[in-house]
């Protein structure tokens, strides 16, 4: 009898340890739930076409908006960042709006900051790893561009690297050559260059014809069609917002399991305007994110070009 009342005794109390013990697990739990930014928390439970939950306790048309079509969830963003109500949103809301987005509405987004037209002037930094060197200086480049049929101009501008080189590509005269000088004291040598040529090839590993910014939307299409392939979902691997120069954006960012061919780059970040409807910059880098690539857009312009501007004779450049 005595034997049975200590086990009793130490079955109450093993009863008590584990009470204690879930008891502690489920504090431990609340907290960390609490502790959780409230973007990791909008990422963890993605709202769902229908979710009536979701969309009270996120604005009330969240759900809604999951179940829009592409191009409408691409043409509602672009209705809130031209009212402003984008722009207005704290962080949390505009994740997980974004968050709610189909990978084929950022694509159409995309394709919206860059304008409908074929026909565009922009102006862009960039700096690109090329036989494994960054460049100190990033090239300040003005570019002249038609998609269809594609032609292009640049001028590298005074304040960056390689200033007064200039090239010319018109795929009507020549789809496999284009014209090009150095700047500097080699400004007076033009040429003709293959276009995926060495001459090419020493500043940046893309050919000439990627210079148009509907690169941008065929790569993000090229991305999307490779990670359904991977059985992977093409949507961003994380969505967040952050002020650059006083500048408030949204940045979504890729990440991949190799590079070329498959996708551009281990890690790609696409940044967009909150306060009006245009593509930011681009970022690539490796899994370790040593930076590959950056492209920093300052204005994107639709424009109506004459054959004047992409002709070598045009006294305003400096072909000889």
């Amino acid at each position: 009898m005595r034997g049975n009342r200590h086990s009793g005794s130490r079955i109450k109390s093993d009863r008590g340890f584990i009470a204690v013990v879930a008891m502690c697990v489920a504090l431990l739990v609340s907290l960390t739930a609490r502790a959780a930014p409230a973007d990791e928390v909008l990422r963890a439970a993605p709202v769902r076409c229908n979710d009536e939950a979701a969309s009270g306790a996120n604005g009330g048309d969240l759900a809604g908006f999951a179940c829009l079509s592409a191009g409408e969830q691409a043409n509602v963003i672009r209705e809130r960042i031209d009212d402003g109500t984008l722009g207005a949103m704290p962080d949390s809301r505009v994740i997980a709006l974004i968050d709610a987005m189909k990978p084929e509405a950022i694509v159409a987004y995309t394709r919206v900051t860059i304008g409908a037209g074929s026909s565009y002037e922009y102006w862009m930094r960039r700096r690109e790893r090329v036989n494994g060197k960054w460049p100190t200086q990033a090239d300040h480049m003005e570019v002249y561009c038609q998609d269809s049929p594609q032609r292009v101009y640049v001028k590298w501008l005074p304040d960056g690297a390689h200033a007064g080189q200039e090239i010319i590509y018109d795929e009507t005269r020549d789809p496999t050559r284009f014209l090009g000088h150095f700047g500097g004291a080699w400004h007076f040598l033009s040429g003709r260059f293959q276009v995926d040529g060495t001459f090419a090839r020493t500043q940046s590993r893309h050919s000439v014809r990627d210079l148009g910014l509907q690169f941008v939307v065929h790569t993000l299409e090229h991305e999307e069609g490779s990670f359904e392939a991977e059985g992977l979902s093409a949507k961003p691997s994380r969505v967040e917002v952050e002020t650059v120069n006083g500048k408030r954006l949204l940045a979504l960012t890729w990440d991949a399991s190799d590079g070329p061919p498959a996708h551009f780059a281990p890690r790609v970040t696409l940044t967009f305007d909150l306060h009006r409807p245009q593509l930011h910059s681009v970022i690539a880098a490796d899994a370790a994110g040593v930076p590959l690539e950056e492209i920093d857009f300052e204005q994107i312009v639709p424009h109506t070009w004459t054959d004047e501007a992409f002709d070598p004779h045009n006294p305003s450049y400096d072909f000889r």
